[in-house]
């Protein structure tokens, strides 16, 4: 599969800023060097998360052959993305990349009493039902992936894991996007 950038989204820490909203950003990433960032907000617990981070993406892809990275389906909270919704919005594959097994089970025992919403929630969750054990060069993770094969997504995770199991792109993205939400937090308000 051939890719000319890695836009990698993550949030930074999750907590009401304000109204009930959360950092977002999305890193793009070229060859081995970060060129970009964009930032957003969503809402903690929304809906809105698929639709702003294609926003981001789109506008840093900038129609070059692109692949996204997530490190979870769910972000600020329970605002969950569609990795469908995604590649639609944007035409750019994804995977999400879990350094832990995830679990459908806790994620929905979690969601079903705090949401009248769950089952809008739960179609997104559902999606971690196709996640997949893969054995990097440095150690195990679990992805689901979507319009990329198992085989290129192991490809491209090994080519960028640099320091550790998660690869450069989105170790960095979330590192940024911590950062950003504490200066942001004071003035959310």
């Amino acid at each position: 599969m051939e890719i000319e950038m890695i836009i990698a989204c993550d949030d930074g820490e999750v907590k009401k800023l304000g109204y009930g909203k959360t950092v977002i950003s999305c890193l793009s990433y070229r060859e081995v060097w970060p060129e970009k960032i964009k930032i957003g907000i969503v809402h903690t617990d929304g809906l809105d998360a698929t639709s702003i981070l294609s926003y981001l993406i789109k506008v840093l892809g900038n129609n070059k052959k692109s692949l996204v990275m997530f490190d979870s389906i769910t972000i600020a909270g329970f605002n969950v993305i569609s990795l469908p919704g995604i590649e639609k919005l944007t035409g750019f594959p994804s995977i999400v990349i879990y350094n832990y097994k995830p679990s459908i089970k806790n994620l929905l025992n979690a969601l079903r009493p705090h949401f009248i919403d769950s089952k809008i929630r739960e179609l997104a969750i559902n999606q971690i039902k196709s996640y997949e054990k893969i054995e990097s060069k440095k150690g195990i993770l679990y992805i689901v992936n979507r319009g990329v094969n198992k085989e290129d997504a192991i490809e491209i995770i090994n080519s960028y894991q640099f320091y550790s199991r998660i690869p450069e792109p989105l170790r960095l993205s979330h590192i940024i996007t911590s950062q950003i939400s504490k200066i942001i937090n004071p003035y959310a308000n």
